[in-house]
């Protein structure tokens, strides 16, 4: 959870509006609710980047939500950086447990789709979150961090 929390771009999350936070941090507890069961480090997650986010209804992230649902809230995120960083964030997310998902991936693709990512770009992004994972275990290796 660490690397989603240190990646996430303060820039961009100060182009959303409260409900649009909401709608993105909602679409990262999906996701980590896709395998079937929510680890407490994500609920504690989410609740710290509401807070240092400054969204002022967290209750509302934590709505029992269906996808359909979710899907046609994302619309209201209409800057294609925001859509890019979700993307990249729901990567991040899939990854933390080292088992990017059939579920999650599923996921990816249709919250994409809804963003206007189009699958290249969303396979570039993935890619690049690899690549940034890859990165930094190696940096670990080299430098003999634990």
């Amino acid at each position: 959870m660490q690397t989603v929390q240190k990646t996430l771009d303060k820039q961009v999350m100060s182009l959303l509006d409260e409900d649009q936070k909401i709608v993105f941090l909602k679409t990262l507890l999906f996701l980590s609710q896709a395998d079937g069961k929510v680890d407490d480090t994500e609920v504690v997650f989410i609740k710290k980047m509401a807070q240092k986010y400054k969204v002022e209804n967290v209750k509302k992230i934590f709505e029992n939500v269906n996808e359909p649902s979710l899907l046609e809230e994302l619309k209201s995120i209409e800057s294609r950086r925001v859509a890019l960083e979700l993307i990249k964030q729901l990567f991040i997310l899939g990854h933390c447990d080292k088992d990017l998902g059939v579920e999650e991936i599923l996921f990816i693709n249709h919250a994409a789709d809804v963003l206007n990512v189009s699958p290249q770009k969303v396979e570039e992004i993935g890619r690049f979150v690899v690549d940034s994972l890859i990165l930094a275990e190696q940096s670990k290796i080299i430098f003999e961090e634990n």
